[in-house]
């Protein structure tokens, strides 16, 4: 019996001291297996408590049982210790710091013009427009008679108008007359046939002329016109909400003026002015010396083109303004070219990837 109580012992002793001088998981459960395997150690002893005196059996099997649990728990034990320990070792071999932020994903922007064209629609939300667009592709009727235009009136000389071919026949234009529309402004008519008084829409788009390309003019470019009609309207009425839009848009700060103009589908009709942006209206050459910018268009609609859009000039009145966003988008970022905004360059458009 103390043979076997001894050597049960030496077992308990020597199993603490070699768990504590393996320094690796592996070399844990090789430990193990020395010992609690099937030819372990500890296993071989247990075997022999058949040998021993009946009277001895007892204390040797409680004696047993207490070593084995005791050799179970420090292996368990040493293996969670040293399992942490590798973790560690090896999250700090990492060459990727698991803890840093991920890399941001590059998302894009709006266009510098887009970007202004959003303010200006979101100016005039403020005073009850809805945007109301209408087809690029347009029909002589409506880009020009329906405006007052009819086809011998000399204002068709303002614009060179890009026609779409004949079907089959490349060098003719088609018989119906189908263009691409010059101006925003038969959207106007669709609106006035399309809607019930009052009536105050925006009407943004892409125009096209034909003309060649410089600093300052395009063959395709950006309108915004807006439209009211209702009993009432004035000229004052346009001149208020103007002055408010040029705040909104330019600063409280800045001054305008209404100067006569001339457009056949408004009588009277306006040139709207503000401050130059360049130089705060003491005169230089970006605003001619007059210290004043046109930055749009308008007047009051003209009682033709009410009738053709379905209203009684009589009952109703109406004004309309338009305005060119990509000359709007030069003077407040001060470019000196139109042709970057147009040339998908993005070396040039990321200058603007903060919006305003």
């Amino acid at each position: 019996m103390s043979d076997l109580r001894a050597d049960l012992e030496d077992v308990r002793q020597r199993a603490g001291e070699r768990l504590a001088a393996a320094t690796t998981a592996a070399g844990v459960e090789e430990l193990r297996s020395r010992l609690l395997g099937r030819s372990g150690e500890l296993t071989t002893l247990l075997r022999q408590l058949g040998t021993a005196d009946a009277a001895d059996r007892p204390a040797l099997g409680q004696l047993a049982n207490e070593v084995r649990d005791e050799v179970e728990r420090a292996v368990a034990g040493r293996l969670e210790a040293l399992r942490g320990t590798d973790l560690e070792a090896r999250l700090a071999a990492e060459t990727l710091d698991m803890s840093l932020p991920g890399r941001s994903v590059a998302v894009g922007h709006l266009h510098p013009t887009l970007t202004v064209m959003r303010d200006v629609r979101e100016i005039f939300r403020g005073f009850g427009f809805e945007v109301f667009e209408g087809p690029e592709i347009e029909t002589d009727e409506y880009n020009f008679e329906l405006l007052n235009i009819p086809p011998d009136h000399p204002s068709r000389d303002l614009w060179d108008t890009l026609y779409v071919a004949e079907p089959g026949i490349a060098s003719e234009p088609a018989r119906d007359g189908t263009i691409l529309r010059t101006h925003t402004s038969p959207v106007q008519i669709r609106a006035m046939r399309a809607l019930d008084a009052p009536i105050r829409v925006l009407m943004p788009g892409r125009c096209f002329r034909y003309e060649a390309v410089d600093a300052s003019h395009s063959f395709e470019f950006f309108q915004i016109e807006g439209l009211v009609v209702d009993r009432e309207t004035s000229l004052a009425d346009l001149k208020g909400m103007l002055e408010q839009f040029a705040h909104g848009l330019y600063g409280p700060e800045t001054a305008t003026r209404f100067r006569p103009g001339y457009y056949p589908f408004t009588e009277p009709s306006v040139a709207f002015d503000v401050t130059c942006l360049v130089c705060g209206g003491v005169g230089c050459p970006a605003c001619k010396r007059t210290g004043w910018m046109t930055v749009l268009g308008a007047g009051m609609v003209h009682p033709t083109v009410l009738r053709n859009g379905g209203f009684d000039p009589d009952l109703y009145q109406g004004y309309a303004f338009g305005m060119g966003p990509d000359r709007m988008t030069l003077l407040r970022y001060g470019i000196a070219d139109l042709r970057p905004l147009m040339a998908a360059d993005l070396r040039f458009l990321e200058q603007f990837s903060g919006g305003r």
